[in-house]
Formats: structure tokens, sequence, C-alpha cells
């Protein structure tokens, strides 16, 4: 197994008017060594969607916080890892779905990383900071 390659590491605030800019970097980063567009989609729409549930439901709006995204390739893998500060420590159980037979809006973003990425992992982290998010995605065509 290889060393990872850092491809990325970004701050930012913690508040949804930053998503786009999130989105442009991930596309930046990511599209060189991306096999297919339709791939390179579907990991900005996980990553976009983690971004949100941590503004939602790790900072519950309060926009004074900041997200660190590193990204890392080792070997065919892109390593995705988000870092909050939020004061709330949020548990795996809370990382769940509601049941897709429930019609209503919102909702689905945990479904969705779950179903682009093929691994998601809450990690322990120090006191300095509230959440590690990591995501593993393989590059295959």
């Amino acid at each position: 197994m290889a060393a990872a390659e850092k491809l990325l590491e970004f701050q930012f605030p913690a508040r949804s008017a930053y998503l786009c800019t999130l989105r442009e970097k991930l596309r930046e980063v990511l599209g060189p060594c991306s096999p297919s567009e339709e791939l390179l989609n579907c990991v900005v729409l996980a990553v976009s969607e983690a971004c949100v549930n941590i503004i939602e439901h790790a900072y519950c709006e309060d926009d004074t916080g900041d997200i660190i995204l590193e990204i890392e390739r080792q070997d065919d893998n892109i390593i995705f890892r988000l870092t909050d500060f939020a004061h709330r420590k949020t548990s795996k159980e809370e990382m769940k779905s509601r049941p897709l037979e429930e019609i209503r809006p919102g909702g689905l973003g945990c479904h969705i990383i779950n179903e682009i990425m093929d691994e998601v992992q809450l990690i322990e982290c120090n006191s300095d900071c509230g959440n590690v998010l990591q995501m593993k995605k393989k590059l295959e065509p």
C-alpha cells in the first residue's frame, strides 16, 4: 500500500453560502483523477450532503464554526475527512437515514452518502474538535 498523497486541505465557515465554493474546490481537485463525470458528480454530492449535515445537525445552524475538508489519495482510493469544531458530538446512531418509505422532504443525506461512498465512519477525535467524519471512495470506471 502506497503512502497517502494529500490532495487538499480546505477550511471554510460552516455556512451554506460556502457550499458552492466547496463544490468548486472538489471539482478542481478531483476532476483530474476521476475516471468519469458521473463518479465526480456523485462524490461532490456526497461530500456536499455531509457538509450540510454538519451545518444543520452538529452546529445546529450556529454560523460561528468552521469545517476542515482534507482529501487524500491512497492507491485507487480517495479519502475524505471532514472535521468540525461543534460543541455537540454526533453518535453513530444519529447518522442513520429515515425509512425511505416515509415520503416527506429532507432526511435523505445519510442515505445518499452511504449509497455513493464505499466506507463512511465517525473517527474518534481529541477534545479540540467536535466530530470527524471519514469517507472513502474507490476510483474505478
